[in-house]
């Protein structure tokens, strides 16, 4: 029976001792998010993080975290140990309100004797996204116009390589006839837009036709690439290698601010001039082909002429079988 004293009164040491233990252990706080509603943290309760994006927040226990509001009154009246910001609207701190951080209100924040902020309180608070939206425009205009390009060119590739390969021969042969003819059709594109929508029954026509000339110019975009990239990589060369070379060196000037506006534009002129002279040589017998020859005549010669063949039913004069 001695013996089982000092056992029992150990094993009760040992459950006190853990009971202690789970009753001091700190507990993680939970989070609070929620879009649209009120959030109040009771006294007595401990929460994280507090986010809500339109509704109210009272705070009578302990915040382990921030406490952030959209649209929407905080008031605090407990313990918050991070900031407390309102977007866009008001702070109120209650005479036994601790913040550990700052006060940060949109518009008005109401501070009551006897309320302890560790940081500063400001009020009338703008917050603006216009760099960090000014910056990501920056950066998807140039991607969005390479990708397309890029797209557009391995399409253009795919369905009409000789169609191409003749653009980019008409841009590197003739770039003064090619500006020229840019800046005509871009002018006649536009000019015919506007002339069709004074009337009311040309006004669809000349609106899509005004909306269509963004398509032109991506198409003329995509033919200057081209034609960059037949002046790195030649022909016969492959013709992969031309469209990745010039879309590199497309990509690397649409990066530039300003020199991108421009080269947009100019490579838009340039690329339509070029589609209309490889169109209008195509329309006759000696379009220069893809090796550098006239397209449309026979290799062999013309019949009569030297080491050319006979016609059927033509006499074949004895010095030539000789």
């Amino acid at each position: 029976m001695r013996r089982a004293v000092p056992t029992v009164l150990g094993l009760a040491a040992l459950i006190l001792t853990a009971a202690w233990g789970q009753a001091d252990a700190p507990r993680e706080a939970d989070p609070q998010v929620v879009l649209v509603g009120d959030v109040d943290v009771p006294a007595g309760d401990v929460a994280g993080e507090v986010v809500v994006v339109r509704g109210d927040v009272t705070v009578d226990g302990v915040v382990d975290g921030d406490v952030i509001v959209l649209r929407g009154l905080i008031t605090v009246a407990g313990q918050v140990r991070g900031d407390v910001v309102s977007v866009s609207g008001r702070v109120r701190l209650r005479p036994t309100a601790q913040v550990g951080g700052s006060v940060l209100a949109g518009e008005t924040a109401e501070v009551e004797a006897g309320a302890q902020v560790a940081g500063g309180v400001t009020q009338g608070v703008r917050y603006s996204l216009g760099s960090a939206v000014g910056t990501i425009g920056a950066l998807l205009a140039p991607a969005a116009f390479a990708v397309s390009t890029l797209l557009l060119l391995a399409f253009l590739l795919l369905v009409a390589p000789r169609g191409l390969e003749r653009v980019g021969q008409a841009g590197r042969t003739a770039p003064f006839a090619v500006a020229g003819w840019g800046l005509l059709a871009a002018l006649g594109v536009a000019l015919a837009g506007l002339l069709l929508t004074a009337s009311v029954l040309g006004l669809p026509l000349g609106v899509a036709l005004l909306l269509a000339w963004w398509l032109f110019a991506m198409v003329g975009i995509a033919a200057t690439t081209w034609t960059i990239g037949r002046l790195v990589v030649r022909e016969p060369r492959s013709r992969t290698g031309a469209l990745f070379a010039g879309w590199a060196i497309a990509a690397a000037l649409g990066l530039v601010p300003f020199v991108n506006v421009a080269w947009w534009t100019l490579a838009g002129l340039v690329g339509w001039g070029a589609v209309v002279v490889a169109i209008w040589r195509a329309r006759g017998p000696d379009t220069p082909s893809e090796e550098g020859g006239r397209g449309g005549k026979h290799r062999a010669g013309r019949v009569g002429g030297p080491g050319s063949l006979p016609a059927d039913g033509e006499d074949v004069p004895a010095a030539r079988l000789g």
